[in-house]
């Protein structure tokens, strides 16, 4: 009696989670709308500060989604078997972080049809952002036969002990390969290597791309230098183990099912790599600030974030909420083998590097464009618009949750 009603009560939270995710959608897409019939500006708070939260929203994705490929690859890829634990959705996260990045960036353009068909017949090869485009739409291909690799037995699984719509589902997303011999999967991870390897090279080929559309405008002397693109790399892989870590303890948190031993033990090993991460972040930090209040071109901007408008987002997200006391929680949770702090502080992590994601990008633009600060806090059809974004990657996420195969299996 006791268990059908908690059953009832999660299915209760369920819907009412989903409701509250397709409202916020709804919200999203009026801010859409708005932004097609008043015009794009509506999404900004400065016309002269043209990238702002939209494209921070990407960055913010975009970076996650190499993160995490590049933590999944120590599985399948790099041979580290504890890790294949995570490697389905680990995977399915990358793709839906890279989906929902650039849903952000395309969006902002008002145009996205043009990028996806100039970005190949007049292609600018010495342009980053080309560059970018051109290594994320291979990204995308193989990190999604990646996932539907390592997941294809699970879904032929399913097909074959199913009926109904649910047997014309799962046999179709096997493409007809319904085997589930041994010999079948074998050859499926064999080739998932393959697929992850050209994942992982083409990510992070996109990535560091990434890093250099900023690192290479002189223009811009807080973005100028050599540090981006390596630093890129640095947070994307704290970035994708928060997300890991998070998605992961939460999903069976909701669920209210017991984490497997093994999978326990990866959890907290992540947990302390996370940590060191974070750690090495910090350095990263203090240099970049250090010594860019000794160069006067850069100087300016590095107050904004010290003592000027961005002070409460630097010292209390980033440094705080997303550096210092994730360290502390983290090191402490671990010793007391708590998957409640290692939740909460994976979290937090993923607040700050938001906060860290906005600041980078608007805070370059201030200077030398403008005399006087203006306001930096974004428009409220932008807030509408990325709030919607949200709500669209945890939908897509829960709806996966039931109905692919996400959980964590030994091969």
């Amino acid at each position: 009696m006791e268990d059908a009603l908690n059953k009832n009560n999660r299915l209760a939270y369920y819907y009412i989670w989903i409701s509250i995710l397709l409202s916020v959608i709804l919200i999203g897409l009026y801010g859409v709308l708005m932004s097609f019939v008043e015009g794009m500006e509506i999404l900004e708070f400065n016309l002269l500060i043209p990238w702002s939260m939209m494209i921070s929203v990407y960055i913010f994705f975009v970076v996650s989604s190499t993160g995490l490929c590049i933590v999944t690859s120590l599985g399948h890829v790099f041979g580290a078997k504890r890790y294949e634990l995570i490697g389905k959705r680990g995977v399915f996260l990358a793709i839906i972080t890279i989906v929902f990045g650039m849903i952000a960036i395309m969006l902002h353009l008002g145009h996205p049809e043009r990028s996806a068909v100039y970005v190949w017949i007049t292609p600018n090869i010495r342009s980053a952002i080309w560059g970018m485009g051109f290594f994320y739409s291979f990204y995308i291909l193989f990190i999604m036969i990646e996932y539907w690799l390592l997941a294809r037995a699970d879904l032929a699984k399913t097909a074959n002990t199913s009926i109904g719509w649910k047997q014309v589902f799962y046999g179709l997303s096997t493409f007809g390969m319904r085997s589930e011999s041994e010999e079948a999967v074998s050859r499926d991870h064999k080739f998932a290597k393959i697929a992850g390897v050209a994942a992982l090279i083409s990510g992070l080929s996109a990535h560091s791309t990434l890093g250099a559309v900023f690192g290479h405008a002189e223009a811009r002397a807080y973005w100028y230098g050599a540090y981006y693109p390596i630093y890129f790399l640095l947070s994307a892989t704290f970035s994708g183990l928060a997300w890991l870590i998070l998605m992961t303890v939460a999903t069976y948190k909701i669920k209210s099912e017991e984490m497997p031993e093994k999978l326990k033990k990866l959890v907290f090993e992540m947990a302390k790599i996370l940590a060191f991460l974070l750690s090495v972040g910090l350095l990263f930090m203090s240099y970049k600030m250090g010594f860019g209040l000794l160069d006067d071109a850069k100087a300016k901007t590095i107050m904004l974030f010290i003592n000027g408008p961005l002070s409460v987002s630097f010292w209390g997200f980033e440094v705080g909420i997303g550096t210092l006391l994730p360290i502390i929680m983290l090191l402490i949770s671990v010793k007391r083998v708590s998957l409640n702090g290692i939740l909460a502080a994976s979290f937090l992590v993923i607040v700050g590097l938001f906060m860290m994601r906005y600041d980078f990008v608007v805070a370059a633009q201030v200077y030398p464009v403008f005399k006087e600060v203006p306001s930096l806090f974004p428009a409220l059809m932008e807030i509408f618009v990325i709030a919607g974004i949200f709500a669209g990657f945890f939908f897509v996420y829960t709806l996966a949750e039931k109905f692919l195969p996400l959980k964590e299996t030994e091969h």
